[in-house]
């Protein structure tokens, strides 16, 4: 039997390279978006301990200069944390960017995958019937060999000469 061989099998190849690059995209945005996550968590406890510290220094006696600078670096991170907030939103249209990406990928590949099993399949039902066609011509060969032979073993047995000596 013949080894099976799909002829398109380099696109196949290159469309689950495409597929393992988008499912690489796609974990190396969800990191992302998870480092961003972790980064305006910290801001947001920032700005918690810089709130905290100016109500405490609100009740105890500091320095007007004090309270500009905290309620200034306070600004600064509430600034911060707008801006990474927009930076979370841009990471979540980036995951369904290469979520989108992933799925066409992965539809792409398994179409191929299906045409190369269907072509497997007609590859073994050709094969299948090329066997049997050539265990169907031996039968026939082995049975007109067998016929011959009992032909020619009945006519010796008998007596029978053959005809062209009369």
């Amino acid at each position: 039997m013949r080894s099976f061989t799909f002829h398109l099998q380099k696109i196949l190849d290159l469309k689950e390279k495409e597929r393992e690059q988008a499912q690489w995209a796609f974990g190396k945005s969800l990191r992302r978006k998870a480092e961003e996550e972790a980064r305006l968590v910290e801001l947001t406890r920032r700005r918690d301990e810089l709130a905290q510290k100016l109500c405490e220094m609100q009740h105890k006696s500091c320095s007007v200069s004090q309270l500009l600078e905290t309620s200034r670096y306070q600004q600064a991170v509430e600034r911060a944390i707008e801006t990474q907030q927009q930076t979370l939103y841009g990471c979540e249209q980036e995951i369904e960017r290469c979520k989108q990406t992933l799925t066409n990928r992965m539809k792409e590949t398994k179409l191929w995958q299906q045409m190369r099993e269907r072509a497997r399949e007609r590859f073994e039902q050709m094969e299948k019937q090329r066997e049997q066609k050539m265990l169907d011509e031996l039968g026939v060969s082995r049975y007109i060999l067998q016929r011959a032979a009992n032909v020619g073993s009945t006519s010796r047995e008998s007596g029978a000469r053959p005809m062209s000596s009369m």
